[in-house]
C-alpha cells in the first residue's frame, strides 16, 4: 500500500498539487482523528513513508440527505478538496453478500464520512439491506464531492498486491462488481466445507475488519444481511487477539471459545465504539473463556456431538487472512489421500497453551 499510495502522491505533486492523505476508516481507531492515524501508523503509513502529510483533522459536515430524511456526511477536508482520489482494496464484505462488497464505493461511504457516516450507513442498512445503502450514500458522496476517481488494489491468494486499476470516476459504479469477482477468484479459502472445529491463534483489525474473515469461517452472523451458506464450521476457538489490534476484539463473538488472555487484551470501548457503529452487536459478545487453549479445545470437544479420533475434522489456522500455514486431523489428510506421516499431537506446553502456528511448523526438526 505505501508504494501505490507513493506513486499516487508523486503523480498529484509532477502535476502541481498539493497532497493530503485522508485517513478513510470508519469507526476504526475508536472513531477518533488521533486513533486513525495510529492505526495508520501501525500500518507503516507516516509522512515519512509516504512522501505527504496525512490528515489529522476531524470536522463533519452534512451534505445532502437520501432516503427521505438519513444525513450524508463528509470531513470538511473531503469536501473542501479540489480533488478527491480514493484508494482501497476490491474484496469481499464481512458484513453482507452483494455485487459490490468492500472496494471504493463503501470505502466512500465509511470513509469520507468517518464514525459518523459509518454509524448512519449502517442504520439505514439495516432498514434496506447494506448493498442499497451503501450504493444510495456513495451517489450522494460522487455527486457532492470532487472526486477525481479511484485506485482498485487487487490481491493475490496470499494478500500480496497483484495489480492495479485506475478506474475513471463515472465508470465506478458499473466496473467495481466485475472487479469483485475477479478479487473472489484469488481469496484465501479454507480447502474444506464442513469441519468440526476451526481453532486460530489470533483475530484482529489488521486481519479483517471483523476481526476475523467472515467469508473463510462462514458466519456472517448479521440479523439483517442472508448468511453463508459454506463453510459450516460446528464449533470456533479463538486463542488471541493481534497485538496490532490495539485491544479492538470485533469478531470474537464469532467465536464459540476463547481464552482469559484474549478476554485481558480487549479494549471494551473500542470493540463497543466499533460494534456499535457496525450496527453488530453480535460481534463484540464475548464467548466462553478458559484459562488455558487446552481447556477451550477439551470444551470444544465435548460441544460436536459424537466423534472419535480417526473421524474428528479439526483445523488449525494463523488467522483468516494468512491461510498458507494449515494444520489438519487425520480424518482431513484423508480427504486429499495423503500418508499420515507428519501427524502430530497437540503441542501443549506445562501451562497447557500452544504455540502460535507458524513458529511450531518452522521450527527446525
Amino acid at each position: 500500500m505505501n508504494a501505490v499510495l507513493g506513486a499516487c502522491i508523486a503523480a498529484v505533486r509532477e502535476r502541481g498539487g498539493n497532497p493530503l492523505v485522508y485517513p478513510a476508516m470508519g469507526s476504526h481507531g475508536s472513531g477518533t482523528a488521533h486513533g486513525q492515524v495510529n492505526v495508520l501508523r501501525h500500518l507503516g503509513m507516516t509522512e515519512s513513508t509516504i512522501g505527504a502529510p496525512v490528515y489529522s483533522g476531524l470536522e463533519m459536515v452534512e451534505i445532502d440527505c437520501v432516503h427521505g430524511s438519513v444525513p450524508v456526511y463528509a470531513d470538511r477536508a473531503a469536501v473542501e478538496a479540489d480533488h478527491v482520489l480514493i484508494v482501497n482494496r476490491i474484496k469481499e464484505h464481512t458484513e453482507y453478500i452483494g455485487e459490490t462488497e468492500s472496494g471504493i464505493l463503501k470505502m466512500a461511504v465509511v470513509g469520507f464520512g468517518r464514525q459518523l457516516g459509518a454509524e448512519t450507513m449502517h442504520q439505514l442498512a439495516v432498514n434496506i439491506t447494506y448493498h442499497k445503502a451503501i450504493h444510495l450514500i456513495a451517489a450522494s458522496l460522487f455527486k457532492n464531492l470532487k472526486i477525481l476517481g479511484g485506485i482498485a488494489l487487487l490481491e493475490d491468494h496470499f494478500n500480496r498486491l497483484r495489480r492495479v486499476e485506475a478506474i475513471r470516476t463515472g465508470e465506478i459504479f458499473s466496473r467495481e462488481p466485475q472487479l469483485l469477482e475477479e478479487s473472489k477468484l484469488y481469496k484465501p479459502t479454507l480447502p474444506f466445507e464442513e469441519l468440526d472445529i476451526l481453532v486460530i491463534d489470533e483475530i484482529g483489525k489488521d486481519i479483517s475488519g471483523a476481526g476475523m474473515d467472515t467469508k473463510v469461517v462462514g458466519r456472517i452472523m448479521n440479523v439483517y444481511e442472508k448468511e453463508c451458506e459454506a463453510p459450516r464450521i460446528t464449533r470456533i476457538v479463538v486463542r488471541d487477539l493481534s497485538d496490532a489490534s490495539d485491544g479492538n476484539a470485533t469478531g470474537i463473538g464469532l467465536a464459540d471459545y476463547t481464552t482469559a488472555r484474549a478476554v485481558e487484551k480487549t479494549d471494551f470501548y473500542a470493540t463497543m465504539t466499533n460494534c456499535v457503529t457496525a450496527v453488530a452487536p453480535e460481534k463484540g459478545r464475548m464467548p466462553l473463556a478458559f484459562k488455558t487453549d487446552r481447556e477451550a479445545l477439551d470444551a470444544a470437544f465435548k460441544t460436536i456431538g459424537v466423534w472419535t479420533p480417526d473421524r474428528v475434522r479439526v483445523v488449525w489456522i494463523p488467522d483468516t487472512k494468512n491461510l498458507e500455514w494449515l494444520a489438519v486431523s487425520a480424518a482431513l489428510l484423508e480427504s486429499f489421500k495423503q500418508e499420515k506421516t507428519d501427524l502430530f499431537d497437540l503441542p501443549y506446553d506445562a501451562e497447557g497453551n500452544l504455540p502460535k502456528l507458524k513458529d511450531f511448523l518452522q521450527k527446525p526438526p
